[in-house]
Parts: structure tokens; C-alpha cells; sequence
């Protein structure tokens, strides 16, 4: 690859855990022939069809999700059982990868749920190199999407005591819910003593 574009690949994929797309690699002028010459001197290695790391970067915990992500498109983001995961906030391992797209995605993707919601820019964070929804917008829309009263309790159990939100913004969140919803939080939270 040329350098200049290398590197320019490099800082893109240092965001994402060292994962990009080919897609990515050729908005910036480069073509798969050199992306595979790179993998044949030792530069980069392939992690799925059309998603490629940097050796620099170890495998990710999360390599599926990362592979998902950068087939869904940049406006892609982890949601619902899938983000619990991620952020181990649960026990259960999702069958399928759950991904949040814009309403005006197309829905038809292999082993993914996806799931169309308009986020606002607060509604997402980074963590893994993963674009992920909030631990408390996680939290509320498991509970939207039926995950089990005790998991949702559970998660936020684990995510207060390990300090990855507050009270505060999880009631914030389930205000935005069904009474059904901001009764289960509610009652949780209020037990909850840290």
C-alpha cells in the first residue's frame, strides 16, 4: 500500500480495535490487490469476508461483532442483548448480533438483528473499539425488547456497582419507556444500595 494511505488506513482501523472494512480501504484509493499484498507480507491479516486487521492490533474478545459492524455500514452501532455482552452485563450470549442502523437501512442482514432506531449522538460511546449504545440506554431498551426482568435487574446491579453509570441516568432513560418499564427500574434501583 502506498504509505501515505496506509497510514491513513492505520488511524481508521486504530478506532475500530485495528479492524477495517475493504470498503473503507477503497475510499481511500486503494484497491483489494494491495490490501492482499499486504496480507501476504505479513501486514495485515484477514478477519472475515471484506473486514482485515492490523497485525499490530491482537484479535478481539469481539472479532464477530467487529466483522458485523464493518458489513452493516458506517452508521452501524452494538444495541440491546449484544451490548449487554459486550459490556458482560449479562449471563446470556446472544444468538444473533444485535446492530442499531437508521430507520432507512435495509433490515436483511446474515446472523444480525438489526434493530432501526434513530440514536441522537448521546445515545452512543465507544468501548472495545466498538460503537455501542450507553450503558443505560442498553439497559432500558433490553427491558423494551423483553430480555427477562431478572437479566435487566442484573445488569443494573453490575453496572452500578462497577461505576458505569449512575442511578440517575438509568431512571432518566426508563422515562422515555412504558410505565411497566420505569416501574421494573424504579423498584430496582431503589434497592440497590452501593
Amino acid at each position: 500500500m502506498k504509505l501515505e494511505k496506509e497510514l491513513e488506513l492505520y488511524q481508521i482501523a486504530e478506532d475500530q480495535a485495528g479492524y477495517f472494512s475493504l470498503q473503507q480501504a477503497r475510499q481511500l484509493g486503494l484497491q483489494r490487490n494491495q490490501v492482499y499484498r499486504d496480507i501476504e507480507r505479513g501486514k495485515l491479516i484477514k478477519a472475515g469476508y471484506g473486514v482485515y486487521r492490523f497485525v499490530q492490533f491482537p484479535a478481539s474478545n469481539f472479532e464477530e461483532i467487529h466483522r458485523a459492524l464493518l458489513r452493516a455500514g458506517k452508521n452501524a452501532v452494538v444495541g440491546f442483548q449484544s451490548a449487554l455482552y459486550v459490556y458482560e452485563l449479562s449471563d446470556i450470549i446472544p444468538d444473533e448480533i444485535h446492530l442499531i442502523l437508521p430507520p432507512t437501512a435495509s433490515r436483511r442482514r446474515e446472523s444480525i438483528r438489526v434493530h432501526t432506531i434513530q440514536l441522537k449522538p448521546d445515545d452512543i460511546t465507544s468501548f472495545e473499539g466498538l460503537p455501542i449504545t450507553t450503558v443505560a440506554k442498553t439497559i432500558i431498551d433490553c427491558a423494551f425488547a423483553n430480555v427477562g426482568d431478572e437479566e435487566v435487574r442484573l445488569a443494573i446491579y453490575q453496572s452500578l456497582r462497577r461505576g458505569m453509570t449512575t442511578k440517575e441516568k438509568i431512571i432518566q432513560e426508563s422515562k422515555k419507556r412504558s410505565a411497566r418499564i420505569q416501574r421494573l427500574i424504579s423498584q430496582t434501583v431503589e434497592r440497590i444500595n452501593l
